[in-house]
């Protein structure tokens, strides 16, 4: 009995001595900030004060060229971009993100059929 006593103390003085030390290097209750974080290898989460902006919708821009090796290429890409797509709708999605997805891949099937892939 006495050690689960013994036991008990000992962790009640270190968590007081966590909680005290914690407590004093921010500063007491009164500080806004914190002067030091609590792990220092860790980076704070950024404050946004200002509303998030929507973003704006993904342009794609293809300029055509004669050459038919370039165009190939650029055919390949887009066909692989959609690949990606296709395989992003395949995961369990919100319905905003499906339907972005979908639009994502409607514009690059009409930038490739634009090519005449």
């Amino acid at each position: 009995m006495k050690e689960g006593s013994a036991l008990l103390v000992a962790l009640a003085l270190a968590a007081g001595i966590a909680y005290w030390s914690d407590h004093f290097r921010l500063g007491g209750w009164n500080q806004d900030t914190p002067g030091e974080p609590a792990f220092p290898h860790q980076a704070p989460p950024h404050r946004v004060s200002a509303p998030v902006e929507q973003t704006a919708p993904e342009r794609l821009e293809i300029s055509v060229s004669s050459d038919a090796a370039a165009k190939a290429v650029l055919c390949e890409e887009l066909l692989e971009v959609i690949r990606g797509v296709d395989a992003a709708m395949l995961t369990p999605q919100s319905p905003a993100t499906t339907e972005q997805l979908a639009a994502r891949r409607r514009a690059y099937v009409e930038k490739r059929m634009a090519l005449g892939c």
